[in-house]
């Protein structure tokens, strides 16, 4: 069995998802900058997990990457990997690649973009997109999760890239009588790039038509305070509810009850969300991306945001929402089912 090393943050939940599925067809081998998801353990023996436990946050700390070069190259070098797989071109992807130059060891790179990492990061300035260049440069093979981060990789390389969400494990059990037309669920990031005060002043317009309607919010970020004050302000704070972090299975009941799931992000590649929700039967509101409207076609199977976006967008789709139940469900079934991914991708990579 090949030796398929994986390198990244072994604390996300798509690390895990990648681990359980790459993990049917090869020896995984997991170095985490920063600590491992106790789930991984449980999936991956301990003398193949290499983590690094480094603090980096949203606002700062990604020169750690760095101290992660020498030890890598020395983990390379011990295990002998067929692939390395970097997670997030910009960081990890960087890293890697010094190793694939400076190991001595001849692996095949692949370099998975996450989103920012290729749409917001070789755009900062100049050293960035020399980052950037650099990790394609040395990789054998790309992966994306959405046509728009294909296409940026291939402006700034000729690698061959593979284009797939990172997607749902299985379709989920739901049925149209579980949702209640007056709930409303949003689970992005409470941050400036997640728009939640756009989302916000929407709900307060349609509340003010539906006395009934109910929002939950979900995650955590710098503006939870900021964003809970706006929600008193616009009086509508006994209507919406934040819940901060919740589990995967809380998670599901709030996208198998909600009628409509919100996120509208001003940048973002394909949002794993976006699918569960739609695999749930919700009706999406999102914004005006590539990577949504490649999923969401306005007024048919749920709304892209915008200015003439109100409550009377939403209810006049509402209309529909057996037909969208089935229609979103159907599209995740045939589009956007991980395992079936990954299949593809070890044939792929047998190729090469």
């Amino acid at each position: 069995m090949n030796k398929y090393m994986i390198v990244g943050d072994g604390g996300s939940p798509h690390i895990l998802k990648w681990t359980k599925e790459l993990s049917r067809y090869f020896e995984v081998y997991l170095v985490s900058s920063q600590d491992i998801d106790p789930k991984i353990r449980e999936v991956i023996p301990e003398d193949r997990l290499f983590p690094f436990n480094l603090t980096i946050t949203e606002s700062g700390g990604n020169f750690q990457y760095f101290s992660m070069i020498a030890p890598l190259i020395r983990i390379i070098k011990r295990v002998r990997p067929d692939f390395v797989n970097a997670h997030y071109i910009t960081s990890h992807g960087f890293v890697a690649a010094i190793a694939k130059v400076f190991s001595g060891h001849q692996f095949k790179l692949i370099q998975s973009a996450w989103g920012t990492d290729i749409l917001v990061t070789p755009f900062i300035n100049g050293l960035y997109r020399m980052v950037t260049r650099f990790s394609l440069k040395h990789a054998n093979l790309a992966t994306a999760d959405s046509e728009d981060v294909a296409g940026i990789i291939h402006d700034l390389s000729s690698l061959e890239t593979m284009t797939f969400p990172f997607g749902l494990d299985k379709l989920p059990d739901a049925l149209p009588q579980d949702k209640d037309p007056n709930f409303f669920f949003s689970n992005r990031t409470l941050n400036a790039n997640s728009n939640i005060d756009r989302i916000l002043h929407l709900f307060a317009r349609i509340l003010e038509k539906n006395e009934d309607a109910r929002m939950v919010v979900a995650n955590d970020g710098s503006l939870k305070d900021d964003l809970t004050e706006l929600s008193r302000q616009l009086d509508i704070s006994d209507a919406v509810e934040f819940v901060g972090f919740i589990s995967q299975d809380e998670q599901n009941e709030y996208y198998r009850k909600a009628q409509f799931y919100i996120s509208i992000l001003s940048s973002d590649a394909l949002s794993v969300s976006l699918l569960e929700a739609m695999a749930f039967g919700c009706i999406p509101v999102v914004s005006d991306l590539p990577a949504s409207t490649a999923w969401v076609t306005d007024g048919r199977n749920g709304i892209v945001m915008s200015e003439g976006t109100n409550p009377d967008t939403l209810s006049g789709i509402q209309g529909n929402v057996q037909t969208i139940f089935e229609m979103n469900r159907q599209l995740i079934a045939e589009k956007a089912i991980f395992p079936k991914s990954i299949e593809l991708f070890h044939q792929k990579l047998r190729s090469i």
